[in-house]
């Protein structure tokens, strides 16, 4: 995604109420209603932030990522309405938002977390996955994820399988982590209520 001013102008202006339609007939049998996914299969979109899904949106459209079910949903979606429906995720669900848990890791994990691992080129995850870390605008929050998503994902980009981060940077840091630390670094941020 190029952050114009006019893709910026068209999320910053979308549809919500068109976001709730869409949502309801075409994502909520994956990831539940109001964003809360059933499942680690899918992910939690819930609070996450309208850029970030939008972008997910966007590379499954123009084939950046390819997944068999999302790449033609997104294909058949139209530009306003990707932005109508990260929109409405965007602020859908007091239940669960992404963002707000509280895990309490291992301490070498911490350090992975808030540090990270500068000997390994490993940057602190926290540095742009946290609400206002300043990390780029597509970054997505991962507090409160599913475990099961967030490893898989991690283990995609640092396999190569998963390519659509700009600059390689997930595929870089995944690469560097051991599976352990991938592991443990999934369950850390889906962490408790």
């Amino acid at each position: 995604v190029a952050w114009t001013p006019s893709i910026l102008e068209t999320l910053g202006g979308a549809d919500r109420e068109l976001g709730a339609e869409l949502a309801g007939q075409v994502c909520s049998a994956c990831h539940g209603d109001a964003g809360v996914s059933p499942g680690a299969d899918f992910p939690h979109l819930a609070g996450q932030s309208a850029a970030a899904i939008y972008k997910q949106l966007h590379d499954y459209r123009s084939g950046a990522r390819y997944h068999e079910q999302m790449t033609p949903v997104a294909q058949a979606l139209q530009e306003r309405e990707l932005a109508a429906i990260a929109a409405y995720y965007a602020e859908a669900s007091d239940d669960l938002r992404l963002g707000t848990r509280n895990p309490l890791p291992d301490e070498a994990l911490q350090r992975l977390v808030s540090e990270g691992d500068p000997a390994r080129g490993i940057p602190a995850c926290n540095a742009c996955h946290m609400p206002g870390a300043g990390g780029p605008i597509e970054t997505p929050l991962i507090n409160g994820q599913h475990a099961g998503y967030l490893q898989a994902q991690l283990d995609a980009y640092a396999t190569g399988a998963r390519s659509n981060d700009i600059y390689q940077r997930m595929r870089t840091i995944s690469a560097a982590l051991t599976p352990e630390e991938r592991a443990a670094l999934a369950a850390y941020y889906q962490g408790t209520r």
